[in-house]
């Protein structure tokens, strides 16, 4: 039976800026998509490596069944809790118990208006 999706994902290159002085419109911001096209709820977990500190692993967050969120980085309530830091480059695992997609976006902004952004499909595992 073909799935769509895979169990295990990687973004390598995460990295959350600080809210600028001026950023009142638009908010500089990372989200993950997470596209569930199964019957079944998706328990993933998620694991944030860094280059100078121990890694937060097993941040679990559920998605249910034929939906597809935006997980906001910036806000610790869409990730279990957990507070990313600010300027701080790091890596992200992502685990699930059904095959999922995941795309991850970042989005610079200052002035009321976006700078820049960037989007695309993250690592997937072979599981």
């Amino acid at each position: 039976m073909p799935t769509n999706g895979a169990l295990t994902w990687l973004i390598p290159d995460a990295y959350l800026a600080a809210p600028a002085d001026d950023d009142t419109v638009m908010k500089n911001h990372e989200a993950i998509c997470i596209l569930n096209v199964t019957p079944d709820d998706a328990h993933l977990k998620l694991d944030f490596y860094f280059e100078d500190r121990d890694p937060v692993e097993d941040v679990e967050i559920t998605v249910p069944a034929k939906r597809c969120p935006h997980l906001r980085l910036d806000k610790p309530e869409q990730i279990g809790g957990y507070e990313i830091p600010f300027d701080v480059p790091y890596g992200v695992r992502i685990r699930s118990d059904v095959p999922i997609v995941v795309q991850y976006s970042r989005m610079y902004a200052s002035d009321s208006k976006i700078d820049s952004v960037i989007t695309t499909i993250a690592y997937p595992v072979d599981n």
